[in-house]
């Protein structure tokens, strides 16, 4: 495997990281006490996630009218449709994992751990872009975005799984 593959997939895991943690030292919240209240407020966190989600969707959409690609299935693809196609298809992809992982995070975690989950919806957000961005430069540099996805959605599942694992449940 390439070295600089591996660089950038540890920045893109280091960086993840850092700004989860820091971001759950800046969120403040005392509406998740409760667990329909916790189940609220993890949704809201997944929307920037579908915001992202429905930008790439957007712009997709605007690129195949401009190019007079509508019919995906004749070949006609640009190198950017690709790409675009591609990082659509991934986000839908990690959302199916992230999704029930930090719902079932938030139905099972203490309160105070509430900045951490909502903290993860934004990284998760900002780490699509990153992916995004990345592939568009060139496919080696999704990497740190992509391992920076993969850092988040295994985190979030094994703290799911350990917040409901059966010695832990209450």
């Amino acid at each position: 495997m390439d070295l600089r593959l591996l660089l950038r997939s540890g920045v893109g895991i280091v960086v993840a990281l850092v700004v989860w943690e820091a971001l759950a030292h800046i969120i403040t919240t005392d509406l998740a006490a409760t667990l329909p209240q916790r189940l609220r407020l993890a949704l809201a966190a997944l929307l920037p996630a579908v915001f992202v989600l429905n930008l790439m969707i957007v712009v997709q959409m605007r690129l195949r009218a401009a190019s007079g690609a509508v019919d995906p299935l004749a070949g006609q693809d640009s190198r950017l449709l690709q790409v675009n196609q591609r990082v659509l298809t991934n986000t839908v992809e990690q959302l199916v994992g992230f999704v029930p992982a930090l719902l079932a995070l938030a139905a099972g975690a203490p309160p105070g751990w509430m900045p951490l989950i909502v903290s993860a919806g934004l990284v998760f957000a900002l780490m699509r872009l990153v992916f995004w961005g990345g592939y568009l430069l060139g496919p080696l540099l999704r990497a740190p975005g992509m391992a920076a996805i993969f850092a988040i959605n295994v985190s979030t599942l094994i703290a799911a799984v350990c917040v409901w694992w059966p010695w832990t449940y209450r």
